[in-house]
């Protein structure tokens, strides 16, 4: 086999062009895999910086009755996790905490966690400096210890080695850090600074078996599968049911807990289309393959005169099938090597598109698994490549090949063949990717037209976190009110609010109420709707409207009447048939009443297509205080200019507080669209990648067969065959092609859209025009690759054709 490969470089060696253009085909199709398949691999499969991640189960709660697949759980939950020793090794909690710190004499905000001592036990990592928390660090008091990111060494302390036993400020208060981690780690995302959670023992008891609030996870103990680790926190939800003294609200609100890898938990929602991106980079990988098989092909034909001389001098079939073989392997183990290069500026290019709750803080490597899976691919694409060729060879005997070693008039029936068949199969793997790209984009554009339910136009957006044990609820209230009232008379400035939580912010609440004269019967959970806390002018700033009653004033603050807004969804599930303004409503059966003033219309919470529809809450923030809030400020001018001036009405009305998140409502609401924009994207790249590629297998193949019907096209000119006549000749021959693989493509992409159904919104995966489109345009293309042949064909002179040799 080493002869063969020598003889197979230095074949190549004399077609340079041939070798590079083959080659770099090959690495494009192959790297574009790699890619894909490394963030697969760095999200799903073996995530960087998590050993042993499929061992790591994120601990979830739902209430099957209330509309609540997945939250957050509490920490009456958690210990009932953690006491499972016979099932899980350990478990951890923890909460996302914004802190404030000071930077260059500007306060700023640091995305931290607040954690129990054994988070990064459970993950299995170990620090890069310094060493991480301690069990008594976890206690109320105890706890002003920190840990921080690798990203946050580096931005906010330079990297500074000697950082581990110096005091930082966060939220104003000292703490001490006694470690560094390593760059790998980074969970949850994007968080900088981890410090102990310090829950008193209360909070793990009974009483506070619904009050979620929580992040958890747990390891799985050796010997225990996930699968019985799952079954096995169903039955513990159970078990917690028949003992709780709560039990009949959770049976009545469809209480549970529930297990999923960690893994899925986190980018679960980017399988689909991430493994429909796999999908198309291998559509485009068997179109290179198919490419380059027409290329070799079209060799062999040109080489007839040689393995014409191998054969009689004695060359074996199995031997000029194996130089076939070594040719193809050559250019894929060549494609393979620059594959990975194009590989790691894919991936590269891929986080810089991909939204950036998703790319920030990720680190995606081309590990062994990857590899692996690169030299796999590389295998199979010089196989493929090789196949037709060496098929071909296997076919024709001795003599057939001295007889067309002899003459190049023509080629044989049999190669046309398997060329035409794979031009063919080309075209129909670019169609198929070209309806799905079609498809996913109407897709994009019905989502891009809905309306969210308020006017995000010229609307400037910021967060801020106040620490509670800084600002009790008095300041609180004053605090917003100061802030608001200061940004309400900026010039330009219409209106001004604060809102918690804010549309597209990533930020949801929710709970269950009572209505008044209207108790719950046997085995109904009651009333449930998300919440919101909201300063007089939030509806104006966003401009919803109001459907009935009035919308809060000024007047509506601490020590008046509790009142309440809701929404039209909310109206109309639990007043359908009479108007809910002066109806009372409250959470909890020691909770006051509040009144019902105003209904506004529904809002989309966190998605335009996914909306839940379950209705909304509205409390005046000044009657119901809340440490974190958004700024919301709609202006005449450019919102994003307003930077400055919320920045210093902060600064101004709380010394050392940052506010921070600082984007306008528009880009909020076109980054909730992120994901289906970055699928697409990419997408609709590699469809128009294949498209070309098609094409130019199309072109190839007319192109060969004018060079090889040269004679022949020579004498129908002789014999008065005019430049129209011909040039019709040669593109029918390629539109055949072209028909015969949309046929085929049109029937797989109905067969593979049926599976993709529930990711498309308000369009049918069988829509005729997307798919009517996508075979005009391939067509269109096909012509115009068919037409540059054709119109050269069309040009040849009858005498000098008829001397063609």
């Amino acid at each position: 086999m080493w002869t063969d490969i020598k003889i197979a470089l230095r074949t190549l060696a004399k077609s340079p062009t041939f070798a590079v253009t083959t080659i770099l085909a090959l690495a494009l199709g192959i790297g574009a895999n790699t890619a894909i398949f490394s963030v697969i691999n760095g999200l799903l499969l073996h995530p960087a910086g998590l050993p042993d991640a499929d061992r790591l189960l994120a601990i979830r709660v739902k209430y099957d009755k209330l509309n609540l697949a997945s939250i957050t759980i509490s920490a009456t939950d958690f210990a009932d996790i953690r006491n499972s020793r016979q099932v899980f090794s350990s478990a951890v909690l923890g909460d996302v905490a914004d802190f404030s710190s000071i930077a260059q004499d500007l306060p700023e905000r640091l995305p931290g966690a607040r954690v129990t001592w054994n988070w990064f036990e459970v993950f299995g990592v170990k620090p890069l400096l310094g060493r991480v928390f301690l069990p008594e660090e976890d206690q109320p008091g105890a706890n002003h210890v920190a840990v921080i990111s690798y990203r946050g060494w580096k931005r906010w302390f330079g990297g500074d080695g000697s950082i581990v036993g110096k005091t930082i400020q966060l939220n104003q208060l000292p703490y001490k850090v006694v470690g560094v981690m390593g760059p790998e780690f980074n969970w949850p995302s994007q968080v900088q600074v981890w410090v102990p959670i310090g829950l008193p023992p209360g909070d793990f008891g009974p009483g506070n078996r619904f009050n979620e609030n929580y992040f958890s996870v747990a390891r799985i103990r050796p010997g225990v599968s996930r699968q019985q680790a799952e079954a096995f926190v169903h039955v513990l939800s159970g078990q917690i049911i028949q003992r709780d003294p709560q039990g009949k609200y959770a049976i009545d609100s469809g209480w549970g807990m529930f297990a999923l890898p960690l893994t899925e938990y986190a980018y679960g929602d980017l399988k689909t289309p991430l493994f429909v991106l796999i999908g198309a980079v291998g559509f485009v990988l068997l179109i290179a393959c198919s490419n380059i098989a027409g290329l070799l092909l079209a060799r062999a034909s040109g080489r007839s005169r040689e393995l014409a001389v191998r054969a009689a001098l004695g060359a074996g079939r199995w031997r000029l099938i194996r130089q076939t073989l070594a040719e193809s392997l050559v250019l894929a183990a060549a494609g393979t090597l620059v594959g990975l290069g194009v590989a790691q500026a894919g991936i590269r290019i891929l986080l810089q598109i991909a939204p950036p709750d998703v790319s920030n803080g990720l680190l995606i490597k081309t590990d062994a698994y990857a590899l692996a899976f690169t030299m796999l691919v590389g295998a199979l694409a010089g196989i493929l490549s090789g196949v037709a060729p060496a098929w071909q060879v296997s076919g024709i005997q001795d003599f057939e090949l001295l007889k067309e070693g002899g003459r190049s008039g023509t080629a044989g029936r049999g190669r046309r063949r398997v060329r035409s068949v794979l031009v063919a199969g080309q075209v129909a793997l670019a169609l198929v990717l070209l309806a799905g790209a079609g498809l996913f984009l109407k897709s994009l554009a019905r989502m891009e037209r809905l309306n969210p339910g308020f006017d995000p136009a010229r609307v400037m957006t910021g967060a801020v976190s106040l620490p509670e044990n800084q600002y009790p609820e008095p300041k609180q209230v004053a605090f917003y009110r100061e802030v608001t009232q200061k940004l309400a008379v900026l010039p330009g400035v219409s209106s001004a609010a604060a809102a918690i939580p804010l549309p597209f912010s990533g930020s949801n609440f929710s709970s269950s109420f009572q209505i008044e004269g209207r108790p719950s019967g046997p085995g109904d959970p009651g009333p449930h709707s998300d919440l919101g806390a909201v300063t007089p002018g939030y509806f104006p700033a966003l401009k919803i409207p109001l459907a009935a009653g009035r919308i809060f004033t000024e007047q509506d603050h601490e020590g008046t009447q509790l009142v309440a807004m809701i929404d039209e969804n909310l109206a109309r599930m639990y007043w359908p048939d009479q108007g809910p303004i002066g109806k009372r409503i409250r959470r909890g059966s020691n909770a006051p009443w509040a009144e019902i003033v105003g209904v506004v219309k529904h809002v989309h919470q966190s998605s335009l297509a996914g909306d839940t529809g379950k209705g909304v809450c509205y409390y005046p923030l000044y009657q119901v205080p809340i440490s974190r809030a958004f700024l919301v400020v709609r202006t005449a001018a450019d919102p994003a200019a307003l930077a400055g001036s919320m920045r210093e009405a902060v600064r101004a009305a709380a010394p050392g507080q940052p506010v921070y998140d600082l984007t306008p409502m528009e880009e909020r609401l076109a980054g909730s669209l992120g994901p289906q924009r970055f699928g697409v994207t990419v997408l609709g790249f590699f469809a128009g990648v294949a498209l070309l590629m098609a094409a130019l297998g199309l072109y190839g193949v007319i192109s060969y067969s004018v060079a090889q019907r040269t004679q022949e096209i020579g004498i129908r000119m002789a014999l008065g065959a005019q430049q129209g006549q011909v040039l019709g000749l040669v593109i029918t021959q390629g539109m055949k092609l072209v028909g015969a693989g949309i046929l085929v493509g049109l029937i797989a992409a109905a067969s593979l859209a049926r599976l993709l159904s529930s990711e498309l919104f308000q369009v049918s995966p069988f829509d005729p025009v997307t798919f009517a489109l996508a075979a005009l345009a391939l067509a269109m293309v096909a012509f115009l690759a068919s037409y540059v042949p054709a119109r050269r064909a069309a040009r040849i002179d009858p005498i000098s054709a008829l001397r063609y040799e």
